[in-house]
């Protein structure tokens, strides 16, 4: 009998909370409850290490890093316990952000990294990343094998060999992360030819500073400093005496979000960074203090893979999403060096950063998955060498409109030699030297972009959407009748219970797609439409969210 698999998106993850029950009953509660206990997670643990054992021989190192939640330290001592079982060598790294235990297993050589977190969700929730001895993410066939060796251990169909292997001493892996990311921005002054330093950041940013929302997490402390520190005066708004991600972060804003001055001064936001930006205007009359284009905040996510901005437009503030910055970050470097990018942007992009690159010239562009490891794979060299071999910083990027950027990065030890991670940090750092280096005359214009919106149905029964049932066929069938004419679909590696409608509408192009989220009990309703196309895309998404919301709620 097929079990189901414990992974989604991106990685595992429930909701914290104690389980007395025998491990086949904790793996069944992850699964249809979402309780994420220490039981599950020592078999989480021991599964992962027996898959390492398997794919790279004895003893392998295991590198553990997590984030700021109440009940990660039982779960890093589960995790730790089980890999120990099943014959691992473990080396904890501390709190740091999750593109700073990438750094970390790189650093160390080690046979594997797990992340501890569940990233943007609320900090009742918690889960595991897992990362490869090349610093990437785990691709579906590596899960299910893990998923199916912890349902062997959790039935008893398999035992682990229950070893006592000791841990090794822990080390400082945030200390490692700032000495990187430091590289990192040397290596973006040189792609952009901007000294950061010396850069006149009021061309840029509000007069005022920006605004720096870390949601809590391991960045709150010392990431706003040292923009300061480099002449970018900045203010951190978020807490570390808060629950991680509580009211602040990237996690809440929608990538299309905009408001006008008159919204934030009469509703008001518990969200940190926005109740910020409106206490500035309070005390300045209700008058802005800043002018269009200018960035006023930045946010990232908990654990510090993704990064969102606000910019101040003629009449309010809106996000600058992950498109956005990724159309910035490759004009402003082809304005600095000439070259060819590589761009990998997901299903969920806007329709004119894809179809409008050739206004830049001979450049190339992949549709992908859900998911910074689908973009990650996408911009690989090849599947035998996934590192990027280039004596300068490779022109590669992928993007997801919520904010993952996924960038090179040098691999330590390795000279020449470059590796792929989604952080944070260096996607403000690139924005921002990018949005400096286009202040210079004659830079290449930005794409247009065009309507898109995307809702969720939430809580979901995701196991009634497969992409192909007659759910599906319900959802074609009302989004051809409101076009007028026929969708085709079209299939895309990493999303089995995707369905994607591509068509056109008054002859632009159009897309619908409906997917699981693989970290929340939610299923998601995207539309996107082509810059010009004059028609109610509101309508539309009221349609299929009427037709599909029946059928899969609880």
């Amino acid at each position: 009998m097929t079990r189901p698999r414990l992974h989604g998106t991106d990685g595992i993850r429930g909701r914290i909370e104690q389980f007395n029950g025998d491990d086949e009953s904790a793996l069944n509660a992850l699964i249809e409850r979402r309780i994420l206990s220490n039981r599950s997670m020592r078999i989480i643990g021991e599964a992962t290490g027996l898959f390492l054992t398997e794919d790279v021989g004895e003893s392998p190192l295991v590198i553990i890093g997590w984030d700021r939640r109440d009940g990660n330290g039982a779960l890093v001592d589960a995790l730790e316990s089980g890999l120990g079982a099943a014959g691992c060598r473990t080396l904890r790294v501390g709190e740091l952000p999750t593109p700073g235990l990438h750094n970390a297993v790189l650093a160390s050589a080690a046979d594997a990294g797990m992340m501890v977190t569940a990233s943007h969700n609320p900090a009742s929730d918690s889960g595991v990343k897992f990362f490869d001895s090349e610093g990437f993410k785990s691709m579906p066939e590596v899960e299910d094998r893990i998923s199916v060796l912890a349902w062997q251990l959790a039935d008893g169909g398999l035992a682990a060999p229950q070893e006592k292997v000791e841990p090794l001493d822990e080390i400082d892996g945030l200390v490692l992360y700032r000495g990187a990311l430091k590289n990192r921005l040397q290596i973006l002054e040189n792609l952009f030819n901007v000294n950061f330093e010396s850069f006149d950041w009021d061309q840029v940013i509000s007069p005022q500073g920006l605004l720096l929302d870390c949601s809590g997490g391991a960045a709150t402390e010392w990431f706003a400093e040292g923009l300061s520190e480099r002449g970018l005066d900045t203010i951190e708004v978020s807490s570390r005496l808060d629950p991680i991600n509580q009211d602040c972060g990237a996690g809440d804003f929608s990538p299309t979000a905009q408001w006008t001055i008159d919204e934030l001064l009469m509703d008001g936001s518990p969200h940190r960074l926005l109740w910020t930006i409106t206490q500035r205007l309070e005390g300045n009359e209700g008058l802005p203090p800043w002018q269009p284009g200018q960035i006023v905040g930045a946010a990232l996510d908990g654990d510090g893979d993704r990064c969102l901005l606000i910019e101040a437009t003629l009449d309010g503030l809106q996000i600058v999403d992950g498109d956005r910055m990724c159309d910035e970050i490759i004009r402003a470097g082809i304005a600095a060096h000439s070259g060819t990018w590589k761009m990998a942007a997901s299903i969920e992009s806007d329709l004119g950063l894809t179809a409008d690159l050739s206004r830049l010239g001979e450049h190339e562009s992949i549709t992908t998955a859900v998911g910074d490891r689908w973009l990650s794979a996408a911009l690989w060299s090849n599947q035998e060498t996934r590192w990027i071999q280039s004596s300068s910083v490779p022109k590669r990027i992928g993007t997801e409109d919520s904010g993952h950027l996924v960038m090179p990065t040098p691999c330590p030890h390795s000279d020449g030699m470059w590796a792929l991670v989604g952080d944070g940090a260096a996607t403000l750092l690139a924005t921002l030297l990018a949005r400096a280096a286009l202040c210079k005359e004659g830079s290449p214009p930005a794409f247009e972009g065009g309507w898109k919106k995307r809702s969720s149905i939430q809580p979901s029964v995701r196991e009634r959407w497969t992409g192909e049932n007659e759910l599906a066929e319900l959802i074609q069938t009302t989004a051809e009748k409101w076009c007028g004419s026929s969708l085709s679909r079209t299939s895309v590696d990493g999303e089995p219970a995707l369905l994607l409608l591509d068509g056109s509408l008054e002859g632009l192009p159009i897309s619908v797609a409906v997917r699981n989220s693989g970290t929340q009990a939610k299923t998601s309703i995207s539309i996107r439409f082509a810059r010009g196309i004059d028609a109610d895309g509101h309508q539309l998404m009221e349609q299929l969210l009427d037709a599909l919301t029946p059928h899969l709620s609880p």
